[in-house]
């Protein structure tokens, strides 16, 4: 596995738009359990994702607010596990002990575009792929909850119609 090692010899600060608060979730591994909050940036070159853990996620799911502008100042810079690759960026940032946050005022006006594609599509794209589809909803299944390793969830799967094509789309969680 490559291993990429930045080291960046000036201060850098990045004034971006939050597009997306995602949800809270909860991790457990060797070395305790924790909460994780992500967020999707945008300015007007890309978007990246920007990830917080426990106490810096407490304080930044508090803090911003989607949709707002700021300028974030002492972020990391790592690569990106694709399996938790949300965005097309290589890359994401993290936030640190030194990371400060400030709401500004940006003349950039973000525009939220879709990924839509064709049912009939699906199985020819990548695992964990990100998409947008408009469909005719057949039947819903309903919703259940229930709780796997101390995490609780919800899910609802719904019967799904596009263009003669048909399939069974489970929403998890907010989604539901």
């Amino acid at each position: 596995m490559l291993c990429i090692i930045f080291y960046i010899r000036y201060r850098w600060k990045l004034h971006a738009i939050v597009s997306c608060k995602h949800p809270k979730r909860t991790f457990s591994n060797l070395n305790g359990e924790g909460e994780i909050s992500t967020f999707d940036l945008v300015d007007n070159t890309s978007a990246i994702n920007l990830i917080a853990f426990n106490l810096d996620s407490y304080i930044m799911s508090n803090k911003l607010i989607e949709g707002q502008s700021y300028e974030f100042d002492g972020l990391s810079i790592r690569s990106v596990d694709d399996l938790y690759k949300k965005l097309p960026h290589e890359f994401q940032l993290m936030v640190n002990k030194t990371t400060t946050v400030r709401e500004i005022t940006m003349s950039f006006n973000y525009e939220l575009t879709y990924n839509f594609i064709n049912l009939n599509q699906i199985e020819t794209l990548p695992i964990n792929s990100i998409i947008d589809v408009e469909v005719t909803v057949l039947r819903d299944y309903g919703i259940t909850a229930g709780n796997t390793n101390g995490n609780s969830w919800v899910r609802r799967e719904i019967h799904v119609a596009q263009d003669g094509v048909h399939i069974k789309l489970t929403l998890w969680n907010e989604q539901v």
